[in-house]
């Protein structure tokens, strides 16, 4: 079956959870870098979860960060993917048939860069998670004026400039950011490499210390 918005209260089945309504209506709050299998079938599936629950409210903005590959299969099914959860759970088999709806829309970074950066200004996204690959956060000295630039750190920099520039450096409005790449001190490594670049394109000093003071990298 084809997900879709139209039909999900046409699905009765005990075999399948399916999401109320109102949680495709909820705001973005989160960026993600990255629509592999780990991040749908963990960060993503908490932040349904929480939806669920009536604690985060919020959904997700997909950002494909390469060309490989296609985000139209998530257009074409308004963003809802059936997760399917099978294990032992306190000795008892789990299974479980799950559709998520936590994720909004999916835009592509060299396609729709423009909208990529107007996502990043929205003062309602308090959270970046992302899964590039181990190779993902590497330094890469470029411009952060390129549309887009090519590295994922310089593509975060770029993003916090420019929310930085229209929300005036303001307390409270910079991000928590989550690597999931499986390297060690992941979050450590890539707030040194953002502050690296962001040295290289000699931004202002006033963006410096509001990235320092309002932006917080996690292990």
């Amino acid at each position: 079956m084809k997900l879709s918005a139209s039909i999900l209260k046409e699905i009765v089945s005990t075999k399948v959870s399916v999401p109320n309504a109102h949680l495709l209506t909820l705001p973005e709050k989160v960026m993600q870098f990255g629509t592999g299998i780990l991040l749908r079938g963990l960060p993503d599936y908490f932040i349904d979860k929480a939806n669920r629950s009536g604690i985060f409210e919020g959904r997700i903005v997909m950002v494909k960060s390469t060309d490989r590959g296609s985000g139209d299969a998530f257009g074409s099914q308004d963003g809802l993917y059936t997760l399917c959860i099978r294990g032992i759970s306190q000795g008892k088999p789990v299974s479980e048939n799950l559709i998520q709806s936590a994720v909004s829309r999916v835009l592509s970074a060299s396609a729709e860069w423009e909208e990529v950066l107007k996502c990043a200004c929205n003062p309602d996204i308090r959270v970046v998670i992302s899964n590039t690959t181990e190779v993902g956060i590497s330094l890469v000295k470029e411009s952060v004026e390129a549309e887009p630039p090519q590295s994922y750190p310089a593509k975060l920099l770029a993003c916090l400039w420019a929310r930085f520039s229209a929300l005036g450096g303001a307390h409270g409005t910079g991000w928590v950011i989550i690597p999931t790449e499986l390297i060690p001190d992941n979050g450590h490594l890539l707030k040194e490499i953002v502050f690296e670049l962001a040295r290289f394109n000699q931004l202002p000093e006033d963006f410096m210390k509001w990235l320092d003071r309002e932006t917080h990298f996690c292990n």
